[in-house]
C-alpha cells in the first residue's frame, strides 16, 4: 500500500524560531504534567515536540502553527523529530529520501495506533539550520489525525 507523502519546507528557521518566543513567552506553551500542550497556542512550526497536536496557520508560509490539547479539533500530530547533517542526506540522495527514512518507523508505529478504517498520510516539516559553518537539517515527521471526537 502506498501512502501519500508531502515535503512541508518551513522557511525561515530564525524567524520561526523567533515568532515562537514572542508569542508564548521564553518558556514555550502551556503544557501538563504529562507534556501535552493545555491551551491553544501559536508557535513556530519547528519549535513543536513530539506528540503536539496542530493546524498550519493560514498565510504563514508553513512557519506556524496553532497548537491545540489533543481532545480538540487539529489536523496533525507530530509523531518523530530529528536532525540529519549534509553527509547523512547526501549518502541517502538527498532531504527527501533522508527524510522518508528516518520516519518510516515512526509512521509505522502510528498507523497501528489509529482507528480501523482510519487511513493516516505521512508528511514532513523539513527546515536547514547554520551551525559553525555547517547545514544541519532539521525535521519533524507528522501524520495527519483523525479529528478528535
Amino acid at each position: 500500500m502506498s501512502s501519500r507523502r508531502r515535503f512541508l519546507f518551513a522557511v525561515g528557521v530564525a524567524a520561526a524560531s523567533t515568532l515562537a518566543l514572542t508569542a508564548c513567552g521564553l518558556l514555550g506553551p502551556n503544557r501538563g504534567a504529562d507534556g501535552q500542550v493545555t491551551e491553544t497556542t501559536v508557535v513556530g512550526s519547528t519549535t513543536m515536540l513530539v506528540g503536539d497536536c496542530f493546524t498550519f496557520v493560514d498565510g504563514s508560509n508553513l512557519t506556524e502553527v496553532t497548537l491545540t490539547p489533543c481532545t480538540e479539533k487539529h489536523s496533525y500530530i507530530v509523531i518523530g523529530k530529528g536532525e540529519l547533517d549534509a553527509a547523512t542526506v547526501d549518502s541517502a540522495g538527498g532531504v527527501q529520501n533522508a527524510v522518508s527514512v528516518a520516519c518510516a518507523d515512526a509512521f509505522t508505529a502510528f498507523k497501528e495506533t489509529v482507528a480501523e478504517g482510519t487511513k493516516p498520510t505521512q508528511e514532513f516539516i523539513v527546515a536547514t539550520e547554520d551551525r559553525d559553518g555547517k547545514q544541519v537539517t532539521l525535521y519533524s515527521c507528522v501524520a495527519t489525525d483523525a479529528p478528535a471526537a
